[in-house]
């Protein structure tokens, strides 16, 4: 940026270039206007499927939400959803205003996210009109709101971590470029930034990286003149925005520079740098672009998308690369040190968000969503500097690409959304108490502390007792049914019957079903390799109860699959039974169908239905027929957590043989039952979201038999004996 453009002044003090103009009033209001209507009508109408991908974490920020609206039970940090982000407390408190407007459902979550992308994109048009022109903010505008799926997605996705932290970043590059352009201008602006540079790294970690540039970027602007009044100022603001982390973390022993259970820089190192450089793949840059649209599992549409949106963006940034090479080299005096502008920001950002995310093993897509505002940001102005380049088709270009945005952006949304029975968020519950005990366990836990201890400590606390009362019967369900999940992964399996019972009296009143389920998958995961050894750990529940034992050996053996070893081939086990009692020969051969088929998937290239139906074709023949149906049914129960969030025909799975289809749809809903069981999303019922995202675009005929799956997983819950274990038992 070069100081001298901001001489021209207002009578109010202001530079004349910073003062949008009318036009760019308008043309702001309506860019504005067509990101949110198309966030909205991306709402309204999403596949279900897409709209339960990130819910489970989102819906937790709806009980912060709620929980503001109905009246705090806890101090206000007590709800936080780490240690170590702002992020889940402000998104919650936003909600909660939403949701006093609108009602508490997810429609009115995700508007949250969505006042605060909308705000970036203001502030980052106001930066860049008077940076570089209102037709590069244009360009910018138009690729913000017709961005690649993968952005879409996030700007409706109530987290309060990565994605929001761009609202940060765009108001820190606004005062920034302001504070900049005024030689002897106020020290608000100053003491501003350094308040939205505090609060937006307690926001979220990766904020940091935009502070890192900005600084770097300061002293480039100001070289021989950094030490002003202004950077005090600064500093001042920095420390009051931050100063809260302080003051918080070293009350809870600086927990939060631990970032999933390591400190902050153990996640950084050399190694990962070695591993990109022997492994160009898994280069930053190329994971960038590589799921730059999507990180569907589905390679084909995936690459494609992700294809097409980086031929687009690239186009015009190496073709101005080139030119620039051009130009350097026909300069006879050699180029011209660089000045600080809006470009050499983004040039610089881009390159400390490469070096960082290199160096670390934060490598996720969520990570890269800061950096995409940039990335536009680069992209119009390599675009405006093309048309400079060729004034002859100025508008050809402008009409080339901008069309390529629009059709590109419509094209790949279109797969995202559907027409039957649109609306889904705005009636369902935007909120789900399931969450909130785990939450509190894990953000609550002593580093060092023993699990279960603290666990019995918890459930006996009086934040249970004093909000319980005050939810509906159905969140009262919700939370009832994970401290008993809770206490069985705790439950101690090793002869201490004193223990056991302890914890068994602290299981919820009509909730001993699903703990002594829970304990079998827990002696499961105790003995990953030895079912023999698990079935031996329940025994002794035996004693206590015999629908109780019987529910714990069911929980085993649906455990079993996920838990074994890919060592040995099914037919070794189909041909060698192990000896298993009548009444539990079924849940046997159904573990060994979905251990057959996560075996197939796993050493098969080729991981397709179709592939899988001819495995099925010709191994189910060679077993006894009794047993057949329950093999196939436990292949459909593996079929339906692999392919159920992740969008295929389910023609391919009618094209199963029909004597087939019947058994494994019914293992479907099975699988289906058991989720929506134990999950912790709050919508149970055939009209609830899970059960149409996991049902859409079947037939009648394979809805019955998936219905008929369900109702035999709920009949293990449900029968006279699993009753009579009502009310929880008593030493």
């Amino acid at each position: 940026m070069n100081p001298n453009s901001y001489q021209k002044v207002s009578q109010a003090g202001v530079p004349e270039q910073m003062m949008p103009s009318g036009n760019a009033r308008a043309a702001l209001a309506g860019f504005l206007l067509l990101f949110v209507a198309s966030r909205l009508l991306y709402v309204v109408l999403s596949d279900p499927i897409y709209l339960l991908i990130p819910l489970r974490d989102e819906l937790y920020r709806g009980i912060i939400a709620q929980e503001l609206v109905t009246g705090l039970t806890l101090p206000f940090t007590e709800y936080r959803a780490d240690n170590y982000a702002l992020g889940s407390l402000v998104i919650g408190a936003l909600a909660a205003g939403f949701f006093l407007l609108f009602g508490s459902t997810l429609f009115a979550l995700k508007l949250a996210p969505l006042l605060l992308f909308t705000l970036a994109l203001a502030f980052w048009y106001w930066t860049i009109q008077r940076a570089a022109g209102e037709r590069v903010a244009g360009y910018f505008a138009m690729l913000f709101c017709f961005s690649p799926p993968l952005f879409t997605g996030y700007s409706v996705t109530a987290m309060g971590f990565h994605s929001e932290s761009i609202f940060f970043s765009a108001l820190t590059v606004l005062l920034l470029f302001r504070m900049l352009s005024e030689e002897e201008g106020s020290l608000v602006v100053p003491v501003l930034l350094g308040l939205t540079a505090g609060v937006g790294l307690w926001f979220a970690y990766i904020y940091g990286l935009t502070l890192l540039a900005t600084l770097g970027f300061w002293l480039w602007h100001d070289r021989g003149r950094f030490w002003r009044p202004r950077l005090l100022w600064f500093a001042l603001g920095f420390v009051v925005g931050f100063a809260p982390w302080i003051l918080f973390n070293a009350q809870t022993h600086f927990a939060g520079l631990v970032v999933y259970d390591k400190n902050v820089w153990e996640h950084f190192g050399l190694a990962h740098l070695w591993d990109g450089l022997a492994h160009p793949r898994r280069l930053s840059l190329y994971e960038f672009f590589a799921d730059i649209a999507s990180d569907d599992p589905r390679d084909l549409p995936r690459r494609a998308m992700n294809l097409l949106y980086s031929l687009l963006y690239l186009g015009p940034i190496l073709t101005v690369g080139i030119l620039h090479l051009k130009t350097v080299r026909s300069e006879p005096t050699g180029p011209r040190p660089p000045r600080p502008t809006l470009a050499g920001f983004a040039i610089l950002y881009l390159f400390v968000f490469a070096l960082t995310v290199q160096f670390s093993d934060f490598r996720a897509t969520r990570y890269h969503l800061p950096a995409y505002p940039f990335l536009f940001l680069f992209v119009a102005l390599s675009l405006a500097r093309c048309q400079e380049a060729f004034p002859n088709v100025q508008k050809k270009i402008q009409t080339v690409f901008l069309t390529g945005v629009v059709v590109l952006g419509l094209g790949t949304h279109a797969p995202l959304l559907s027409l039957d029975r649109p609306g889904a968020a705005l009636s369902v519950k935007g909120y789900s108490y399931a969450r909130m005990p785990y939450r509190y366990f894990h953000i609550h836990a002593p580093a060092g502390s023993d699990d279960r201890e603290f666990l019995l400590e918890v459930v006996q606390r009086p934040f249970l007792s004093d909000i319980l009362p005050k939810l509906s019967s159905d969140d009262q369900q919700e939370v009832a049914r994970v401290i008993a999940q809770m206490l069985a992964e705790v439950a101690p399996l090793d002869g201490q019957t004193e223990d056991f019972s302890r914890i068994e009296r602290l299981v919820p009143p009509g909730f001993n079903r699903h703990f002594y389920y829970l304990v079998g998958a827990t002696a499961m995961g105790q003995h990953p390799n030895k079912l023999p050894k698990a079935v031996a750990a329940v025994d002794f529940v035996r004693h206590r109860s015999a629908a109780a034992h019987h529910l714990a050996l069911i929980g085993i053996y649906r455990a079993w699959p996920w838990f074994a070893p890919m060592d040995s081939n099914p037919e070794s086990l189909a041909h060698s039974p192990a000896p298993v009692a009548p009444e539990l020969s079924p849940h046997y051969w159904r573990a060994l169908g979905h251990l057959a088929a996560r075996y197939w998937y796993r050493y098969d290239t080729d991981q397709s239905l179709s592939r899988l139906n001819a495995h099925v074709q010709a191994f189910v023949p060679r077993l006894d027929p009794s047993v057949q149906k329950y093999f196939l049914q436990g292949v459909g129960q593996l079929l339906f957590p692999y392919l159920s969030m992740t969008p295929f025909r389910p023609a391919e799975l009618e094209r199963f043989p029909h004597a087939y289809q019947e058994s494994l749809l019914e293992g479907w809903g099975m699988a289906l039952g058991e989720d929506e069981r134990f999950s912790r999303l709050p919508w149970k019922g055939q009209e609830s979201l899970f059960w149409r995202a996991s049902t859409k675009g079947f037939s009648a005929r394979s809805l019955v038999s998936i219905q008929q799956g369900k109702a035999q997983f709920e009949a293990f819950f449900e029968s006279p004996a699993a009753r009579a274990l009502e009310p929880p038992l008593r030493p």
